[in-house]
């Protein structure tokens, strides 16, 4: 018999994968890590580099496992520790997140990553105030190495509190000596309004003649230069321009898949599957508000308003719905999910509805109900209705073309590509709102739809409204959330700081030429 072949050296391997890792090349982690895996099963290091990999390519629910053996191998390891507590915020999970973050801080309580990815954690979760003291925890310990990237998380953290001023005075003093000037000229040109006769769009401009930009850094400049033409009205290089830093960043359409979406989740979820699910599964009392619409439809300044209530309080945007989802759907097909469901048991599924309202009031504490805004939960009406029967949802409408320009000019990521073009926009709007119909009919009740338009032109009718269909008590403070001192991760984060107002009521008007597919589609809805 011939010897095995000899284990890979763990050290060189290690070496490899974070070598992989830090030039983007995900595939080729992923195959060296799972060779490396399988090689030292019982390693810490290889249980953690296979979750670390796992996590970086968007499969957080496998990465878990990985991540766990890690801690539970070596238990004093910070960064094991920290990279678990991500794991479970990016599934929503931030009950048991946080405490891996608290046991990091516990191992290395100076240590400038510690700091700096607590900072991270506590803003994600809308303790700004607190992130701040961490970030400057951890600026003060770092080397200067590490200093950037920290102190541009610091600028983000000052512009979700809405301190923009003081996010101004940073980055003037960073900008002659940074690696991260790209970013932080964007920010400043986000501040104020700066048009195409401003310092700042001088800089836009001396940052995009720097060769080696990064197409991401390229595109966001591209659209900050185009919003400060649109500020000087010049309304036709402003468009093109957006939709040339869009085409950069080579994302594909979504329009049509959203429709195949919509098609099997109508089929899947009559209203009288829904109810039987709520039957069997259903927690009652709680009552979860969610706050549901495209981005750039006025779902921040809704959660805003409400968060100014004294009964309810902001979670934000957390991806919580997404995995219970994912855990309900489990293997089966979504038109099998009855019997999947059935296969798990009750209380299973009623653990699942536990963890959403354990997290949901830890990041509204002290208030009594939550309202969570994240986008994709229009797509999951039917699990949240089964789940929480008492729970209501807030449908935001806006005009499709309003909603498109306020998008296009967006740094939204590739999932959110539908905002990229005109056409792939119209064909995603209609299947979204065919989904709200069907959610509405289903669902006689429970969903309030709020038009922008009206909730900017009668704010106190609007909000009355609302608040009476949530069964809650008028508060004159609804009328001005800009006073909260709450943290805004949204790209609306400096214009909800402001108060309630019609002015970006009719925007799409000037680009009217450009936006046909969207104005006959909402002409032909209408």
């Amino acid at each position: 018999m011939s010897a095995p072949p000899p284990k890979p050296n763990l050290k060189e391997k290690l070496g490899l994968i974070d070598r992989f890792l830090a030039r983007g090349d995900l595939v080729a982690a992923q195959s060296t890590a799972r060779q490396l895996h399988t090689a030292y099963p019982r390693r810490a290091e290889s249980s953690h580099r296979m979750g670390l990999v796992l996590l970086l390519s968007g499969r957080p629910e496998l990465a878990e496992e990985h991540l766990r053996r890690a801690v539970d191998t070596d238990k004093t390891n910070a960064e094991y520790r920290l990279d678990l507590g991500q794991c479970l915020l990016v599934m929503g999970r931030v009950v048991e997140a946080e405490p891996q973050y608290e046991r990091a801080r516990a191992i290395a309580p100076t240590n400038p990553r510690v700091n700096w990815k607590h900072g991270s954690f506590l803003l994600a979760t809308g303790r700004g105030g607190e992130a701040l003291v961490a970030f400057d925890a951890a600026l003060a310990a770092a080397q200067a190495a590490g200093r950037p990237r920290i102190h541009l998380d610091k600028v983000e953290c000052l512009l979700s509190l809405g301190r923009s001023g003081e996010a101004e005075r940073e980055i003037r003093a960073m900008l002659p000596a940074t690696p991260f000037r790209s970013r932080y000229v964007v920010l400043l040109s986000q501040i104020g309004k700066p048009d195409a006769g401003s310092e700042v769009f001088g800089l836009i401009e001396q940052e995009l003649a720097r060769p080696g930009l990064a197409p991401i850094a390229r595109s966001d400049l591209m659209l900050r230069r185009a919003s400060l033409l649109a500020q000087s009205g010049r309304h036709e290089q402003a468009f093109r321009g957006w939709i040339d830093a869009k085409k950069l960043l080579g994302a594909p359409p979504q329009g049509a898949g959203l429709g195949r979406m919509v098609d099997e989740r109508i089929a899947a979820f009559p209203a009288e599957a829904i109810a039987r699910l709520a039957a069997r599964y259903a927690t009652p009392g709680p009552a979860p508000v969610f706050v549901i619409g495209l981005p750039r439809s006025g779902t921040t300044l809704v959660s805003e308003i409400l968060a100014a209530h004294d009964a309810i309080g902001n979670a934000g945007e957390i991806e919580t719905m997404t995995w219970i989802a994912a855990q309900m759907k489990g293997v089966h097909p979504l038109a099998e999910m009855e019997r999947g469901l059935a296969e798990q048991g009750p209380e299973k599924v009623k653990s699942l509805a536990s963890a959403y309202l354990t997290s949901a009031a830890h990041l509204v504490l002290p208030k009594p109900r939550s309202v969570d805004k994240m986008p994709n939960n229009f797509l999951y009406v039917p699990e949240i209705a089964s789940l929480f029967p008492d729970a209501r949802f807030i449908d935001c409408t806006r005009h499709p073309a309003d909603t498109f320009i306020s998008a296009i000019q967006t740094e939204m990521n590739e999932a959110h590509s539908y905002s990229y073009d005109p056409g792939d926009f119209a064909l995603y709007h209609r299947h979204h709102r065919r989904l709200m119909q069907h959610w509405s009919a289903a669902l006689p009740g429970r969903i309030f739809e709020l038009s922008y338009e009206r909730l900017v032109t009668e704010p106190r009718t609007v909000i009355a409204e609302m608040l009476a269909f949530l069964g809650l008590p008028w508060q004159e403070a609804c009328l001005s959330p800009g006073t909260n001192a709450s943290t805004v991760r949204t790209f609306s984060r400096l214009q909800v700081k402001s108060a309630i107002h019609g002015g970006s009521v009719g925007r799409w008007k000037p680009y009217a030429a450009w936006l046909r597919p969207i104005i006959e589609a909402a002409a032909a809805s209408s």
